[in-house]
């Protein structure tokens, strides 16, 4: 596994680019992110454009390491991703922009994402369905019923 540390000041990213890996090197790069302090109080997401030009994946990120995903490690050459700070009515108060290179394989041919990234709702969704989960398992707890 291959982590990128990338230390976000503000709207600057040290370093700008880093290589990710090789085409087809799915879930083996991860982005660990140092934040400023000014970050640390917003809520993260990182959207990854491949280099191919197709959809964007969105990513939140709940802890500092963030997976890059297999849309991005599908195809080689070039892709930036973009590291946004969001309050909590939903604005994008900071954003910084830095790139990924995925080195080509000596495989011709076409390579697949292993697995679809979740979209942003979806992973939102399930964040929430978990959260509702430990309340009810607290509220269980805290009324004497065990909980399986």
């Amino acid at each position: 596994m291959k982590t990128v540390k990338i230390r976000a000041d503000l709207w600057r990213l040290t370093p700008l680019w880093a290589v990710a890996g090789t085409r087809g090197s799915f879930g083996s790069c991860w982005l660990s992110l140092d934040l400023s302090p000014q970050w640390k109080v917003l809520s993260k997401r990182v959207t990854f454009f491949p280099a191919d030009g197709s959809n964007a994946v969105c990513v939140v990120a709940h802890s500092d390491d963030v997976r890059v995903p297999d849309e991005v490690m599908a195809c080689a050459g070039t892709a930036s991703y973009v590291i946004d700070g969001i309050s909590e009515s939903g604005e994008v108060l900071v954003s910084a922009r830095g790139e990924l290179r995925i080195i080509d394989t000596a495989d011709p041919g076409g390579v697949e994402a292993l697995e679809r990234t979740p979209t942003e709702a979806e992973q939102i969704r399930a964040e929430l369905a978990a959260l509702r989960r430990e309340l009810r398992e607290l509220k269980e707890a805290q009324n004497g019923i065990k909980v399986l």
